[in-house]
């Protein structure tokens, strides 16, 4: 699988590094606190970092958007629902007990169904609204990077200022639970699942789930 995840951050971060060897081309998901060692990584194998994309504006996943973009000159990518929350990050990660540097402005905001281009392939990105109105995921050779939607055995929060679980189930079991039975879940948290386990027996919407959210829905 040509994906390698970095865990890091006092938040436990999932930072993965999407890259293709013939072209030497790479995509990095989600700069957390402490994932400068993915720039390393990426400098020892000789890799160009093309794209920096956030699975939505959350502090804790966009906290190291200026220093990959200004020391690998990548472009910056969300969709554009949570392109506000960028504007705020000073402020929104002082619970993290430091002052990061604050982030670009997006030089490409991202579409369901865009592909972009990584080396002969490419990555889709699909929009998946509920724990912030622009959550997104990202699927590339046979893994989906799901942010704080899907989780293994659990779902993203939605009690945050955007959320919904309406539009956060709706995400999950429309859009992620079409794609193929043995696509690799990879989270923005947590250890790796797949589609076909959390379509089976995640406790919150899976088959096998007894959990009634309908009264916790919104109207």
């Amino acid at each position: 699988m040509p994906i390698q995840r970095f865990l890091v951050g006092p938040m436990g971060n999932n930072t993965y590094v999407l890259y293709d060897e013939p072209s030497r081309e790479a995509i990095l998901v989600d700069p957390s606190m402490g994932s400068e060692v993915a720039l390393q990584w990426l400098s020892e194998r000789g890799l160009t970092l093309r794209y920096v994309l956030n699975t939505h504006g959350h502090a804790d996943h966009v906290f190291h958007n200026a220093y990959f973009i200004e020391k690998a000159g990548a472009k910056l990518s969300i969709r554009q629902p949570d392109a506000g929350m960028l504007a705020q990050l000073e402020r929104s990660a002082a619970w993290m007990g430091t002052t990061p540097t604050p982030s670009p402005t997006p030089d490409v905001y991202l579409e369901d169904g865009q592909e972009l281009p990584l080396g002969d392939g490419s990555v889709r990105v699909i929009a998946t609204p509920g724990h912030t109105p622009g959550s997104a995921c990202f699927v590339y050779e046979g893994s989906v990077l799901t942010g704080d939607t899907l989780f293994q055995g659990s779902v993203g929060r939605f009690d945050f200022p955007g959320g919904s679980l309406r539009e956060l189930v709706a995400s999950i079991k429309e859009r992620l639970f079409s794609l193929p039975s043995d696509t690799a879940v990879l989270p923005g948290h947590n250890e790796m699942t797949s589609i076909e386990e959390e379509r089976r027996t995640n406790p919150f919407v899976g088959e096998e789930s007894r959990m009634d959210l309908s009264e916790m829905m919104e109207d």
